[in-house]
């Protein structure tokens, strides 16, 4: 290619991309960060369509664009290419993609394996408002894979999108010291010990109400909820038993008194109904799903597992799925 025309189209790449930096820095304050997303998807688009030009036109631009301050180095400019590469436009512009902090959106483009889960985490940060540190854990924690499962819950959970979100076939434990791990007590202890972890990995609108709380009838009998939450979002009270082993069908006659008593004695007007969350060590689906069958209660039985547990568990459980 005659080396005038690579000069001339260089040099027209270049100054679209000043262009589109300085329209873009010109934008009021309040759309930073998506004017800021939208400049590198753009500059991505370009960058994109040279190619073939090899390593040393990104960093051309790099030293052309000092002048604009370190955003635009060789290495953001690389991202900026993956950037566009990995999204269409209306990914970035309809969708929450604009509105993600540069960072976490290289974090999420660096550790996702597929498109489908870059969306995904890029709509959860926005969602719940997840911060990198965050997106970063929920990662670690496998939190997409996870979501490829369908939790174990009545059909009244099924038929509500809002009531969908608050149950998880897995809750990760990442906090948990298996060697001070021998009883249901210990197991308790240590999640209140890391209360605000165990909140986080729950999911927002969750709120701590009592440990063992204390439930006393008309009769005078007293019994205790291992962990009673209210749920902000759906404004509800959130029973929750934790069982050290394996689910038995016997554990939910507890959990479905829990919910009864607590809609009768303590839920008021303006509370929905209340819901309940068996957490066990493991759970055999067709026993889960038929002790559930039918019941017309908010209820839901969710698997703990620590880090370590997790990929062995996941795999076992795609592998069915995708059967």
């Amino acid at each position: 290619m005659n080396k005038e025309i690579l000069e001339k189209d260089y040099f027209n790449d270049l100054n679209k991309i000043k262009e589109t930096i300085r329209q873009n820095q010109n934008k009021a304050m309040v759309y930073v960060n998506s004017q800021m997303i939208m400049t590198y998807y753009e500059i991505g688009t370009i960058i994109n369509q040279r190619k073939t030009w090899g390593s040393k036109y990104i960093q051309n631009l790099a030293n052309d664009l000092k002048e604009y301050g370190n955003s635009y180095s060789t290495r953001n400019l690389h991202y900026m290419s993956q950037f566009a590469e990995n999204f269409n436009e209306d990914e970035i512009m309809h969708q929450p993609g604009a509105q993600i902090p540069w960072r976490t959106i290289i974090e999420i483009m660096s550790k996702s394996k597929s498109h489908k889960e870059m969306l995904w985490y890029i709509n959860a940060t926005h969602k719940y408002g997840w911060s990198r540190a965050m997106v970063l854990n929920q990662i670690e924690m496998k939190a997409y894979e996870r979501s490829l499962i369908e939790p174990d819950t009545t059909e009244v959970v099924k038929s509500d999108d809002t009531l969908k979100e608050m149950f998880k076939d897995t809750i990760v434990l990442d906090f948990i010291d298996k060697n001070n791990l021998k009883t249901e007590k210990d197991l308790k202890n240590q999640m209140i010990d890391n209360i605000i972890k165990l909140l986080n990995e729950l999911g927002p609108g969750f709120s701590l109400f009592g440990k063992e709380y204390k439930l006393v009838t008309p009769t005078g009998k007293e019994f205790y909820i291992d962990l009673l939450m209210y749920h902000t979002k759906i404004h509800a009270y959130v029973v929750i038993e934790i069982k050290i082993g394996e689910f038995n069908p016997a554990d939910l006659g507890q959990l479905i008194f829990y919910v009864n008593a607590i809609d009768d004695l303590e839920r008021t007007e303006g509370d929905n109904d209340t819901i309940g969350l068996l957490l066990c060590k493991d759970a055999d689906n067709y026993v889960a799903k038929t002790s559930l069958n039918k019941s017309s209660l908010k209820l839901g039985i969710s698997k703990y597992k620590i880090i370590e547990e997790l990929p062995e568990y996941l795999e076992k459980r795609l592998n069915e799925k995708n059967k």
